[in-house]
Parts: C-alpha cells; sequence; structure tokens
C-alpha cells in the first residue's frame, strides 16, 4: 500500500477519489507529519516565552524582595534611633530635675553629672544659659575656662520652643572632633533658665546600623537634617560630615520613605531605601549595588537557559516518538482500510496493532451526535412553542380578565340601584331576583379577580410587598370574616393559639388572602354539624398556620393533581361554587412569600393545610 503521508496531492486524488476530493486546490492538504511539526512548534514557542517570563519574574521577584528587604533594614534602623534618642533623652530628663541645678550648685551638679556619664554612653553632659554660654562641661575639669561658644545655634530652640532638640553633625569646640548634642530645657519655677545637653559621638550612630547585619556589599548611611553624613557602614571616617549625594537628601526631605536609584559617593551605582526619623530630621538609607542584583540575574538566567534547552530537546523527542507511534502509524493503516472500503473490500481486521480507541468510534460517534442534535432541535422548538402559548395564553386572561370585570362591574352597579331604588321599590319577587343577579355577579367576579391574579403570578407581574405582620391579629381579622360564614353553614369555627406567636414577615394582604382562601374551601367542602379549626403557633424559628376541616376529604389521587388550574378534582356539576384556581393563587403566593403549602387528606375524614412562616422575633 502506497505511504499516505508522503505522496503529494495530485497522488492522493488519483489513488482514491473517494477520500479526497479532486476540486481540493493544490496546496490545500497538509500531511500529518507537516501538522504535528507545526503543532510541536506552537507547544515550543510558548514554552520558551514562559521560561523567559519565569527568568524576568524571578529577577523582577528578587529585586523586589531585596528592596523590601532594604526598605524593612532602613525603617528598623530609624526605629532603633528613634529608640536610642529617647532613651538619651529620658536620661536628661532625670538629670535635668536635679536638686543640685533648682539650688544653682552648679559644682554639686557637675559631681552628679560625672556620676551619670558611665550609665548614659555619651562623650559629656553641657549646662548652656539663656545667653548660650557653656557653665557646666564634663570634658574639663571643674572650674577650668570654658569655651565662648556654648553650641550650635541649632540648641537656642529649647529656649523658645521647650521641647528637646537633636543637633545636627558640627564640631565640638573642645574635642574638635564631629560630635551631636541632644539638649532638654531645665525649668526652674516654670521658666527655662538652662539647656542640659549629652555629647554623642558618631560612633554610637554607627552601632544602630551595623546592629542590622546587612549583606557585606549593601551600604547604610545615617544623615543628618542638613544630609550630611552621621555615620556609615563603608569607610566612615573618610565621608563622615560630607554632604550625601543630592539626590537622596532631596528624596528623603521630600518623603519620609522611599526608594531611588542613585550612586554612592564612591561612584557605585545602588538601589537606595530611605526612611526618616520619626521624632528628628534625620534618614536612614540602605545602598543595594545594582550589579549584585544583575549577577543573580545572569547567574539565574543562565541556569533556566540550560535546564529550558535540556527539558525542550527531551520534550521535543518524545513528542515526535509518541506522535509517530500513537497518531502517524495508527492513521495511515487507518487511510489503508477506508481505501479498502472504498474499493468494495472487506478489510480484516487488524489484530495486534495499537489502534487509538478514538479512531475506532469516530463515524458512530458523529451520526450519534448528529441525532442528538437533532432530537435537540425538536425539544428547543417544542419548547419554544409551549413558551409561546403560554404567554398568550397569559396575555389573553389578562386581558380577558380586564375586559369582563367592566360589565360586569356596571351590572352590578346597577343592581344595587334596583335594590336601593327607593321612588320606585321592587316587590318581593323581584328582590329576590336581583339579589340572585348580585351574589352571582360577585361570585363572577371574584372567579375574574382569581383570574387575573393566577395571569399575574404566571407572568411575573404579582408584586409581594413585605411587611411585619403580628400573627394574633391577622388571626382574629380572619375570624371576625369567617366565622359569620361558618355559622350559617352550620359548622363549628375554632381558632386555636398556644402563647403569642409573634410576628412574621410576609405581605399582609396576600398573606390574609391566603388564609380567607383556606378557609372558604373549608366551609364550602365541609358536611353539616362538621368542624373547622384555624390555628397558629411558634415552632422553633417559625410560626406554623394550619387550617383544619372535618369535609369532604380527598383521595390519593385527587391530592396528585390538587395544584392544576381549573381542575376541581370532579365537582364541577356539584352545587358548590368554585373555579379550581384558588388553592393554585395560595400556593403561589406562599412561594413567593417563601413558604410552601402543604396537605393532608382523606376520604370523608378531612383535610389539613399547613405553612410555615420564618418569625421575626424570639
Amino acid at each position: 500500500m502506497p505511504d499516505l503521508l508522503t505522496m503529494g496531492n495530485g497522488d492522493i486524488a488519483k489513488h482514491s477519489g473517494a477520500i479526497v476530493s479532486t476540486s481540493v486546490a493544490p496546496g490545500a492538504i497538509w500531511r500529518i507529519r507537516t501538522n504535528l511539526a507545526l503543532l510541536i512548534l506552537a507547544c515550543l514557542v510558548p514554552g520558551i516565552l514562559l521560561s523567559a517570563w519565569f527568568i524576568v519574574s524571578d529577577y523582577r521577584q528578587h529585586k523586589a524582595q531585596a528592596i523590601e528587604r532594604a526598605i524593612s533594614v532602613a525603617r528598623a534602623a530609624a526605629a532603633g534611633l528613634d529608640r536610642d534618642i529617647a532613651s538619651v533623652t529620658a536620661g536628661l530628663r532625670v538629670l535635668a530635675t536635679s536638686s543640685a541645678l533648682q539650688n544653682d550648685d552648679l559644682a554639686g551638679f557637675y559631681e552628679q553629672a560625672q556620676s551619670a556619664l558611665p550609665y548614659q554612653n555619651i562623650s559629656n553632659y553641657v549646662l548652656i544659659d539663656k545667653a548660650g554660654r557653656q557653665q557646666v562641661n564634663t570634658l574639663l575639669p571643674w572650674g577650668a575656662p570654658l569655651p565662648v561658644v556654648g553650641g550650635p545655634p541649632q540648641l537656642q530652640r529649647i529656649f523658645e520652643r521647650g521641647e528637646p532638640v537633636l543637633t545636627d553633625l558640627f564640631v565640638g569646640p573642645v574635642t574638635g572632633k564631629p560630635i551631636l548634642a541632644l539638649g532638654v530645657p531645665v525649668r526652674r519655677n516654670g521658666e527655662i533658665v538652662y539647656s542640659l545637653n549629652a555629647g554623642i559621638f558618631p560612633s554610637r550612630t554607627a552601632s544602630v546600623i551595623t546592629a542590622q547585619n546587612l549583606p557585606k556589599d549593601w551600604v547604610s548611611a545615617v544623615l543628618d537634617g542638613q544630609g550630611k553624613i552621621v555615620a556609615r557602614t563603608h569607610d566612615m571616617d573618610r565621608f563622615i560630615a560630607r554632604p550625601a549625594v543630592p539626590e537622596l537628601v532631596r528624596a528623603a526631605r521630600q518623603s519620609p520613605d522611599g526608594i531611588l536609584e542613585t550612586t554612592t559617593l564612591e561612584g557605585i551605582p545602588v538601589i537606595t531605601a530611605f526612611s526618616r526619623s520619626r521624632v528628628s530630621d534625620w534618614s536612614v538609607a540602605v545602598g543595594i549595588p545594582q550589579e549584585q542584583i544583575r549577577g543573580e540575574l545572569k547567574r539565574s538566567l543562565v541556569t533556566l537557559l540550560a535546564i529550558s534547552t535540556l527539558t525542550f530537546a527531551l520534550a521535543l523527542w518524545v513528542a515526535w516518538w509518541l506522535a509517530t507511534r500513537r497518531i502517524i502509524d495508527p492513521t495511515q493503516r487507518l487511510l489503508g482500510r477506508m481505501q479498502a472500503v472504498a474499493r468494495g473490500e472487506h478489510p480484516a481486521p487488524a489484530h495486534g496493532e495499537r489502534t487509538p480507541h478514538e479512531f475506532a468510534l469516530l463515524e458512530q460517534g458523529i451520526a450519534d451526535m448528529g441525532e442528538r442534535l437533532r432530537e435537540r432541535e425538536r425539544e428547543r422548538e417544542a419548547k419554544l412553542a409551549a413558551e409561546a402559548a403560554n404567554r398568550a395564553k397569559t396575555l389573553f386572561l389578562s386581558h380577558m380578565s380586564h375586559e369582563l370585570r367592566t360589565p360586569l362591574n356596571a351590572v352590578l352597579g346597577f343592581t344595587q340601584v334596583l335594590l336601593l331604588n327607593e321612588r320606585a321599590p321592587l316587590n318581593r319577587e323581584q328582590r329576590d331576583m336581583v339579589q340572585h343577579i348580585d351574589h352571582a355577579g360577585r361570585h363572577l367576579l371574584a372567579m375574574i379577580g382569581d383570574v387575573l391574579d393566577v395571569a399575574r403570578i404566571e407572568s411575573g407581574q404579582l408584586a409581594i410587598q413585605p411587611a411585619e405582620v403580628e400573627v394574633a391579629s391577622l388571626i382574629r381579622g380572619c375570624e371576625e370574616m369567617m366565622a359569620p360564614q361558618a355559622e350559617a353553614a352550620g359548622l363549628h369555627f375554632t381558632v386555636v393559639m398556644p402563647g403569642d406567636p409573634g410576628s412574621v414577615r410576609a405581605d399582609p394582604t396576600r398573606l390574609k388572602q391566603v388564609l380567607l382562601n383556606l378557609l372558604s374551601n373549608a366551609i364550602k367542602y365541609n358536611q353539616p354539624g362538621g368542624s373547622i379549626t384555624l390555628c397558629a403557633m411558634r415552632d422553633g424559628p417559625h410560626v406554623r398556620f394550619v387550617v383544619r376541616d372535618t369535609g369532604l376529604g380527598m383521595s390519593p389521587q385527587q391530592l396528585e393533581h390538587l395544584f392544576e388550574p381549573f381542575n376541581r378534582l370532579g365537582r364541577h356539576s356539584s352545587a358548590i361554587p368554585g373555579a379550581g384556581i384558588g388553592l393554585v393563587i395560595c400556593k403561589q403566593l406562599l412561594e413567593l412569600m417563601g413558604s410552601a403549602l402543604h396537605v393532608r387528606s382523606q376520604p370523608d375524614k378531612g383535610s389539613e393545610f399547613t405553612f410555615e412562616l420564618h418569625a421575626l422575633h424570639a
């Protein structure tokens, strides 16, 4: 048999016109091998793109994690700096309340300050008066000449604002080295008389950032309010007191936290995270060398490319091998058998050949699918016809109900005119006939109203208006309306309400309509001397309503058709009035209110109708 997968288009057409139509344009037929190659390529390209996406995503994730860590370190260092400032401030506040200061005993205060130095880990204490002159400096012996300059001008804000002040970096007049000052006011009788200041060497500030255990290549620095470097993890002695890069200084002044790409003072490109102190104008900056992140990207790229190449090569070989064994070879055998059938031959079934089950079921599956589609189309057309007929019926009932009510109301109006006409009163016989007309007309009007309700419910136009309904009041209202009718029919009417049933949420009008309809049926279909019971009781979170009678009852066969519209269950010829739609309306109204109507009945033993509504109050 010729190889159908390698022959050309014209060869296939010549070999079997039953398989390939000669009307197919040249180039319109693709060989399976070509399609499989394109399929593998189509699977390969998304894999390559996906790998590239994973590489970029991994780089971005790693970069984001590094930046997030840098932000966390900067914030933690800023918080540690705040705690350190708060600790020194607390010590200064305690020392500022010294009795020696209150008594202006500066020599005694000098001794107290010298004793406190070892516990505060600071360089010295300095006491400055309002004029800016140093009165005490623990770096010098008591009585030694003190510097003319008391300290940086920032310390004067202590006397102006009465609040602690942390200065920027300055050169100490005694030590001649870069130093910081933290001062608090000293009050006497409510007046600020001195500022008590602690000198802090930058090495103490540097310990805050070195405690964060940064990676070796990361650079961290503390900047004062002017943007000068107070402490640094790399070459601190070289860069201390020098301004930081301008971009970082501007960003730190504009925002309490942030990220920017800049260059260190050594010229190293970095991604810098910074965070400003919450108690001062100082900021902590943490720089991540960009070369470090790029180096990790390169390593990840090489690793992922190597793995992807090997994986794709293996997947390509496995896919081609499986395609040849499971698709191409079975397809060749299938085409050969199809050609044999087209020539009228009966090919022997293949034994021991690995043929896909789908190939064997393909033709039968297509036939079954066509039959199912035709069946579904017939069902759809029948459903559409039924829906159209139902809509037409609903529209007809709605229009006819409205059209019948108008002349019927006129008839009832004229009967009232005849009955109430005092100028020309009716005789007894005429009055009886007019009253029959009025009774029959009102019965017909009620039936038309029921038909209209059914039409509105089926068309979805009947809106339920939920409200809080007091059950006891509702039951008493129903009793007042139906008790006279029950008494006139010779029936015993009983209302049972064990305790206060509370309230339910329902449409008051429609709920009363349901109860009156059930009670009306209980009266109409009862037996002489029978009884009717209306019961409302709490049942857990619900209120249960029960209408029970001792009337005719229904057989199981009648119960199956109880809720069919206009079906009176074989009582059409009886003298009992009705249209057979009252219970249908009751059932549909209760469903709209979230309930359901349940029925228990036996022939000649009466019926019981029950439904439940959710109680509003416990």
